[in-house]
């Protein structure tokens, strides 16, 4: 009685690996393919995991957990890579030497991006912010989304989503307005000379009527400032502070305060 063939995963990878070029370029590269997805679900994966499991100890920062999150996730990305390549039967041998001589390449080619990186890398060691806090770099101003390694993400008050390459975060001066928690804005008002007894006096007036509103801040002061004059018309900046966050109900109490007391005054909130 002669015997029924069997087909087996080992016949099948044998009759590729021997058969047709077209097929057997066509499975290396399914697998590879595979490899490459397989790194980039565990990368991101184990990226999380490690920030999750770091941020459970007070100890460590949100900022180092990302930092060593990001290497992990490169790490397990790099590896995927090299397995790609060898399942193409590229040869280990060679490709560390390819490999040497494309990191060259690359570095010198991609400065920038690299810059950013170790820019990126020096952010979550030195701290100067964190996830969660308001800063201010290069005229943009908003809330720490995250801090990655080669962008720092930032979302603005107008629920603008700024990407800011960390080398700008590292080379330009970078104000943290969560330290002292207080924020300062101003309203210009326009007033008629006739409303106006005495400079000094009206100045005076507005600080006192701003001190005693109950979401500006009284330290620092508020403070007026007189940018001049034309056509019977006293233009007036008027600086307060507000706790982070009330800026809305701050400047409300603000415009009322001195709309009761000059009623045909001008007034702009500034941005």
């Amino acid at each position: 009685m002669t015997p029924t063939p069997t087909s087996t995963p080992t016949a099948i990878l044998g009759f590729i690996a021997q058969g047709d070029p077209l097929a057997s370029f066509l499975f290396n590269l399914g697998r590879a393919l595979l490899i490459l997805l397989v790194a980039l679900i565990l990368a991101q994966s184990a990226k999380r995991w490690i920030v999750r499991l770091l941020t459970r100890s007070r100890r460590i920062n949100i900022n180092v957990a990302s930092l060593v999150g990001n290497l992990v996730q490169i790490g397990i990305v790099a590896l995927g890579i090299i397995n790609l390549l060898i399942a193409f039967g590229v040869d280990l041998a060679s490709l560390v030497t390819v490999l040497g001589v494309a990191g060259l390449a690359i570095s010198l080619s991609m400065q920038d991006l690299l810059r950013n990186v170790v820019a990126g890398i020096y952010v979550l060691l030195e701290q100067p912010f964190k996830i969660g806090d308001r800063i201010t770099v290069k005229d943009v101003t908003g809330v720490v989304q995250g801090i990655e390694l080669r962008t720092t993400l930032l979302h603005t008050d107008d629920g603008l989503r700024v990407v800011v390459p960390n080398s700008t975060v590292l080379n330009e001066i970078v104000t943290n307005r969560s330290v002292s928690n207080q924020q300062k804005t101003s309203v210009k008002v326009r007033v008629a000379m006739s409303d106006m007894v005495d400079m000094q006096k009206t100045s005076d007036e507005i600080v006192s009527l701003l001190e005693n509103l109950e979401d500006v801040s009284k330290t620092p002061a508020p403070a007026v400032a007189v940018e001049g004059t034309f056509g019977g018309v006293v233009r007036l900046r008027v600086d307060f502070w507000f706790t982070t966050g009330g800026k809305a109900a701050a400047a409300a109490q603000v415009v009322d305060a001195l709309r009761a007391r000059w009623p045909e005054a001008n007034m702009t909130m500034m941005a």
